[in-house]
């Protein structure tokens, strides 16, 4: 006996919505008013799931990030004072998951590489114009994630707007007009209180920085392996290091690079673990989503060589730009370039600032 329920009764398939999710495989016949048609080849099915399970992916993506940017860049911050401590760790963890979902979207590009490329050109055709770079989830991701607008590369020798429908448009400039997470990890990091712990702190960086370059010079134009012209780049090479470090410190952005160089050189003071916990999630996002364009970029190559893409792009091209040039978090990455090794650093005037309080008050470990 077949056991049935009504539509007020609980169901895992009622929950989850089964009938509606599982009846969207069906591709639309647009020569025929977009009724459902058969499908052209087995295969279409495996390429119609892979992509909607992406745009799933996707909106777990926009529901996680944006609850990250709210939690960091929350208005109720004092101006002065960053955000509450106990918040960071439900902030890093958001990210996690966002990370973990790359990851996962990364290894998923093997499923529909087990699709022989004879077999997607047998229903590819009939995706014209259609194009993945429609996909107003991944450009709503890109906006929240931070993505300059004018670092966008034109993919058809124009704006990306003209692909869009007006919905779509609406949906992206509503999110333009918010705060990007990027924009609120600058906030937050504007926000630590570097000069209230360690007065002077760049300067004194810049000093501990050019006792490196020093040292390393000199130990290069020692070494037996280098020619006199190669030990003269050494040399430029470290005082142009030391020059982009004093625009780093004293530049545009000046309050959040501080900050970054000041968390991630005493990560192991107390109350710094958890602040650099968070900008090695964000330093992972950055990397994650940069291996997933170019993933993606290598399965299309695999799929269909140097083709022009369905939407007219120079398809593979294209896609190797973007995982090039596409960078939202490139200044914390910089900032690597920077970091010193514990012995080198200069010494904290106050550790105890950054200590963890008993409940007497006093500092405890």
């Amino acid at each position: 006996m077949t056991e049935t329920t009504d539509d007020s009764t609980p169901s895992y398939a009622a929950y989850l919505q089964l009938d509606t999710l599982l009846g969207c495989q069906s591709p639309p016949d647009f020569g025929a008013g977009g009724v459902p048609r058969p499908l052209a080849h087995h295969d279409e099915m495996l390429f119609i799931v892979v992509h909607q399970v992406y745009e799933l992916w996707f909106k777990q993506i926009l529901h996680e990030l944006t609850a990250a940017r709210d939690l960091l860049g929350q208005p109720s911050a004092p101006v002065g004072e960053s955000v509450p401590e106990v918040v960071i760790p439900q902030i890093t963890g958001l990210l996690g998951r966002v990370n973990e979902i790359l990851r996962l979207a990364h290894s998923q590009m093997s499923v529909i590489e087990t699709m022989p490329s004879v077999h997607f050109l047998a229903f590819r055709d009939l995706l014209l114009p259609a194009s993945g770079f429609q996909s107003t989830q991944f450009r709503e991701f890109e906006i929240l994630a931070g993505l300059k607008e004018e670092d966008r590369l034109a993919s058809v020798g124009g704006a990306y707007r003209s692909m869009l429908s007006d919905d779509d448009l609406r949906r992206l400039d509503a999110r333009r007009a918010e705060m990007s997470f990027r924009e609120a990890v600058n906030d937050w990091l504007s926000r630590t209180p570097v000069e209230g712990v360690f007065p002077g702190f760049a300067a004194a960086y810049m000093d501990a920085h050019g006792q490196y370059g020093r040292d390393q010079a000199q130990s290069h134009g020692g070494s037996p392996n280098l020619s006199a012209g190669a030990r003269r780049e050494v040399e430029v090479r470290l005082s142009g290091q030391h020059a982009d470090l004093e625009r780093y410190l004293f530049g545009d952005d000046a309050l959040p690079h501080a900050a970054f160089l000041f968390i991630a050189s005493y990560r192991e003071q107390p109350l710094l673990r958890w602040p650099y916990t968070l900008l090695e999630a964000v330093i992972e996002l950055e990397e994650r989503w940069r291996l997933f364009r170019f993933r993606h970029a290598r399965m299309v190559e695999r799929m269909i060589g140097f083709r022009v893409g369905t939407g007219g792009s120079s398809g593979v091209e294209y896609l190797d730009q973007t995982a090039m040039s596409y960078r939202v978090f490139g200044e914390l990455l910089e900032g690597r370039s920077f970091l010193l090794s514990v012995e080198r650093l200069p010494e904290l005037p106050h550790p105890e600032l950054l200590a963890f309080r008993g409940l007497d008050g006093g500092d405890t470990v």
